[in-house]
């Protein structure tokens, strides 16, 4: 995510620069203490780090920081791999759909608010206008967001001219009116293949994908996976509702699925005319390729019983359970830090903290699109072995999709499947805690 110059021009020079004085300076002679840090990398990000970094440790003579980037594709399975030696990191980052099985194996430290230099929970949290619903586990709140985001549909308003619709007056409201509204957009071969979708679910991004399934599944009060529970809820009424229109509209309608490339690609080049697996981030991208747009919210079903559109997502920052007593005081002196420069996050590496100051400012219609959707989306289940669990259900989907097995026989099968993943992962990151 690049900045771009719309978050950039109303936050210019706005950049909130920590005081030693807000959280209190490190006494004089108190004893060294090393806070080890990891972040994924986002290249527009890091030198923001740096320089936190610096601020604090100049503030903070008596701490200092080991910061470390590791590669997005390798942070998941470098850091678990680090906290099951016990060679964690005591500060790091990471996705919210990751944070259960941290929370499972018992590695979170809740939130020290007094280190962080407030009196108490609602002092912190007010300061927010969302984004600790991802990171709260039994009342307690167990990181601090560092960038909260959620998907919006965004129209290519020069190929919807071009099909005669208007998105200001034409986007649908219903998942099931998107299905005409996609067809009118899309342009065919001689063979009725696809040369153009019109609209197309992220069947390729992982993580897109358990995104939309979840808040499709959310429209119906249901979820994929009851994270209380742990157990699988897929194969109910509205999962097979779900899965059945997923299938009809790569099957029946021919208007997209798994086989075409990612709806962010093809959106970006031109050749989708409607995307709907990108945040608020997304808007310097289409800018960049000067693409005249318009976002919209997500459609709902006709009957739909939750008015949410497409689920929340956050980053959050943590503090190593495991880390010395003195380690995670500092630890979160940092993260208060971090989060107080959520200006310089915003322009500079299009990273959305959901401070007060920083929504009150994001003005255009676009981006109040986001945060007015945000405000109702709910946040799609946390669950142990994530990634185990997500390849179950993209293999059931596959059979269904590309297969063309029954959707009731498969969702029976693929929910028999996840319960045994749940089982067995859950057991493997509880050995964790020893």
């Amino acid at each position: 995510m690049k900045p771009g110059k719309l978050l950039a021009r109303f936050l210019a020079g706005a950049a909130i620069a920590v005081s030693a004085a807000a959280i209190g300076s490190s006494p004089a002679g108190a004893q060294q203490v090393t806070i080890k840090m990891w972040m994924h990398e986002h290249p527009p990000r890091i030198a923001i780090d740096k320089a936190i970094i610096a601020d604090f440790e100049k503030a903070n003579p008596d701490v200092k920081i080991q910061y470390e980037v590791i590669p997005v594709a390798e942070y998941p399975t470098k850091l678990l791999t680090a906290f099951a030696s016990g060679a964690g990191p005591d500060l790091f980052n990471q996705y919210s759909g990751l944070v259960g099985q941290y929370y499972n194996a018992r590695i979170l430290a809740p939130i020290d608010y007094a280190a962080m230099g407030y009196a108490e929970e609602k002092a912190l949290i007010g300061q927010y206008s969302s984004g600790f619903e991802g990171i709260r586990f039994q009342g307690k709140a167990y990181g601090i967001p560092t960038e909260v985001s959620n998907y919006g549909c965004y129209a290519n308003n020069a190929l919807w001219k071009e099909a005669g619709l208007d998105p200001a007056k034409d986007f649908p409201k219903t998942w099931e009116a998107m299905q005409s509204v996609a067809e009118k957009l899309t342009k065919r071969d001689t063979n009725g293949v696809p040369i153009r979708r019109g609209f197309d679910f992220n069947w390729v991004n992982r993580n897109a994908f358990w995104n939309t399934l979840n808040s499709l599944m959310h429209q119906r009060q249901a979820e994929a996976v009851d994270e209380e529970a742990y157990k699988a809820t897929l194969d109910t009424p509205a999962g097979q509702k779900v899965m059945q229109f997923l299938a009809d509209w790569s099957n029946k309608q021919k208007l997209g699925g798994p086989q075409y490339t990612d709806s962010r690609t093809d959106f970006l080049g031109g050749k989708l005319a409607t995307e709907c697996s990108m945040g608020i981030w997304g808007i310097p991208q289409m800018k960049d390729a000067k693409i005249d747009f318009t976002v919209q919210p997500a459609p709902r079903f006709a009957d739909a019983t939750n008015d949410s559109g497409f689920d929340a997502y956050a980053f959050y920052m943590m503090v190593n359970a495991r880390s010395s007593a003195a380690v995670q005081k500092a630890a979160w002196k940092l993260a208060r830090s971090y989060v107080d420069r959520a200006g310089e996050l915003f322009a500079g590496a299009g990273l959305f903290v959901p401070k007060q100051e920083v929504a009150a400012k994001a003005g255009d219609a676009n981006s109040q699109v986001f945060l007015t959707e945000l405000k109702k989306a709910k946040f799609s289940p946390r669950v142990v072995g994530f990634d185990q669990v997500l390849d179950g259900i993209l293999r059931g989907r596959d059979r269904i999709i590309q297969g063309a097995e029954p959707v009731p026989a498969v969702l029976a099968s693929v929910n028999e499947d996840l319960n045994a993943t749940l089982k067995r992962e859950r057991a493997r990151f509880e050995a964790m805690r020893k």
